[in-house]
């Protein structure tokens, strides 16, 4: 006949089998808050151990409702070498947004037009992995994220359609309004580059040194 010591100890590794969706951390914190539980139950209820247990419920309920609580945060993480969670550093998107919001500014005139179209697809890809890597890193707050991004992203890609579909169509009725144009349209390029730089700076100033 089992002991007490060895009932608990059996129904603490099934629940341990059941949970092993859960990281190692999440898990060792769920077998050892059952272990007190359980302990505690038997000082006030010595030899119950059966029935105590039997009142703790079935390991896959309760090992499913720990996965369920903790969500993402207690998942198991991506094998690596170290055996924790990749994560993608703080620099790589600062670098994709810093790039695709000012190269294409610094360039503008010197290229011809297909030049010209495959930078902006370029450009546009390395901003759209650049806003998906901020999105789901840790190095920031949400409030970080929206206030880097929307410098970075949100305003120059807004001033910049507003300019290419109002102002630049206007601009193309005379010689006088294409000049005046062209000097505005330098100031939009300069300003949405800064407001990008302004973005990245942002980011890389607030990220969370202890991600790394």
């Amino acid at each position: 006949m089992k002991t007490d010591n060895s009932l608990v100890q059996d129904y603490l590794a099934a629940v341990e089998r059941e949970a092993s969706a859960l990281s190692p951390a999440a898990r060792q914190e769920l077998l050892a808050d059952l272990g007190e539980h359980i302990e505690v139950a038997l000082a006030e209820r010595p030899g119950r151990t059966r029935e105590i247990i039997e009142e703790m419920g079935d390991p896959r309920t309760i090992a499913a409702t720990a996965l369920q609580e903790l969500g993402t945060a207690g998942a198991m993480p991506a094998p690596g070498a170290d055996g924790r969670r990749r994560r993608s550093p703080a620099w790589l998107p600062v670098v994709l947004l810093g790039v695709s919001g000012v190269l294409p500014s610094v360039v503008a005139g010197l290229l011809s037009d297909v030049g010209n179209s495959l930078l902006s697809l370029v450009m546009v890809g390395m901003a759209i992995a650049g806003v998906v890597i901020v999105c789901r890193s840790r190095h920031w707050t949400v409030a970080q994220k929206w206030t880097g991004l929307t410098l970075a992203v949100i305003i120059p890609v807004v001033v910049r359609l507003w300019w290419n579909f109002d102002v630049v169509r206007v601009g193309t009725d005379g010689d006088a309004t294409r000049a005046v144009s062209d000097g505005a349209r330098w100031a939009v390029v300069t300003a949405t580059a800064l407001c990008a730089l302004a973005g990245v700076g942002r980011l890389w100033q607030v990220r969370d040194r202890s991600a790394e």
